[in-house]
């Protein structure tokens, strides 16, 4: 395969995983906290804890999106022949934050309900930690191919100095 179709679905991926990410944060988010604030009327500090969670949702998203960002910047220097750059490390080095960002937002997704509205969220939990989780691998990923990559381009600036 050439770069220029490796490039254009790595492409097709990264826009599939976005529209998932709208959704998600656009339409469900939205109606999962209005839900809970159904379902938990009785309980104090529900209003708070919802929008807290929705103001949470959004800014996961958000880093998700700055992440895809990044990830796109990457695919279309590979399909320009780019794929050995100080540019894509850079780019997989802004993933690998963003993650680590969205990791701990999961993580406090867990803690911050019981720390602030003495509320305990039930197996919701597992969920969030499972999100954090998947997060902080694709974080490690993103750190262990920057790293990878910055090998490559300095043995690829050696070799061009060789020659």
């Amino acid at each position: 395969m050439n770069q220029k179709r490796i490039s254009f679905l790595l492409i097709l991926a990264g826009a599939i995983a976005g529209t998932a990410i709208l959704a998600l944060s656009a339409f469900y988010a939205p109606a999962g906290a209005d839900a809970a604030l159904r379902i938990y009327a009785d309980v104090r500090g529900i209003y708070g804890l919802s929008r807290m969670g929705l103001i949470g949702v959004w800014a996961v998203s958000a880093l998700f999106g700055l992440a895809l960002i990044s990830y796109f910047r990457i695919c279309v220097r590979i399909g320009k022949g780019q794929s050995f750059c100080p540019g894509n490390v850079r780019g997989l080095l802004h993933i690998a934050a963003y993650l680590t960002v969205c990791a701990v937002l999961w993580l406090g997704a867990i803690f911050a309900p019981s720390f602030f509205f003495h509320i305990l969220i039930g197996p919701v939990w597992v969920i969030f930690l499972l999100f954090s989780m998947a997060n902080a691998a694709m974080a490690m990923l993103a750190l262990g191919l920057s790293r990878l990559l910055s090998q490559a381009v300095e043995i690829q600036r050696e070799n061009e100095l060789t020659v």
